[in-house]
């Protein structure tokens, strides 16, 4: 799983809550850490506001599970019995519920070849949450597991079909252009200022998961003069100015 998909389908994972401002927040210890980059600015997914980071770690996925578990239950957070989680990656995961605060956290963990481990950590507060729009872009029909997300200006929408690849793409073609919209180059479409990525990725016999990123694009409106600033002017010109 890229670190790309971890970042999408963890926002699903994640609880609810309000923040507290007279209460301590949670911090993140996860054991040998050998760089950490913070996912920059907050992300939006259906519509709660998500804080995302990825640590690597030179320590093993089950010693690492073994000691978030522990930091877990010395902060008093709610863990859901076996028989109550959700398991939505082949990776090891946990989320956990900061009841006082009711806000939760969540980590996903992928071993690396060179025997590293990536973890993923996110913490999301629905109470910070607004109501999303309708899906901005088509969705085949059947289409299940809708999930949009904002970060940056773009928003992203993914969800399942029940279909090949090829009937998902001819769906597009026929729905965006009656839209109104001009493929530029293969799952690019524009509309004005408008710009659609359609994205259609197998992932088993006669299923695929679907993800639209939606942005702006800002046009150049400035002449090619504009742009290369004033020329020089000619001998002649300078002469005569003399």
């Amino acid at each position: 799983m890229s670190a790309r998909t971890g970042v999408l389908l963890l926002a699903v994972l994640w609880g609810v809550g309000v923040a507290s401002a007279q209460q301590p927040g949670f911090t993140w210890d996860v054991p040998r850490v050998l760089e950490s980059v913070a996912v920059p600015g907050v992300m939006r997914a259906d519509g709660i506001p998500v804080k995302l980071r990825s640590v690597k770690s030179a320590e093993k996925p089950q010693v690492i599970l073994q000691h978030l578990v522990r930091t877990f239950e010395a902060a008093g957070f709610y863990i859901p019995p076996d028989k109550h989680r959700t398991q939505r990656f082949a990776e090891p995961q946990l989320t956990a519920l900061d009841t006082d605060r009711l806000i939760s956290y969540t980590f996903v963990l992928q071993p690396n070849p060179d025997g590293t481990t990536t973890v993923l950590l996110g913490e999301a507060n629905l109470g910070m949450a607004r109501r999303e729009q309708s899906a901005f872009a088509p969705v085949f029909p059947g289409g299940t597991d809708l999930m949009q997300s904002e970060m940056e200006g773009a928003r992203t929408m993914t969800y399942l079909a029940e279909a090949e690849p090829e009937k998902v793409r001819d769906f597009y073609l026929s729905a965006l252009g009656s839209a109104g919209y001009s493929e530029d180059s293969s799952g690019t479409w524009r509309r004005g200022s408008e710009e659609l990525r359609v994205a259609v990725r197998p992932v088993k016999v006669g299923r695929v998961a679907v993800i639209i990123m939606r942005r702006t694009v800002v046009e150049d409106v400035m002449s090619p003069d504009v742009r290369e600033g004033p020329r020089p002017a000619s001998p002649k010109a300078r002469a005569d100015e003399r």
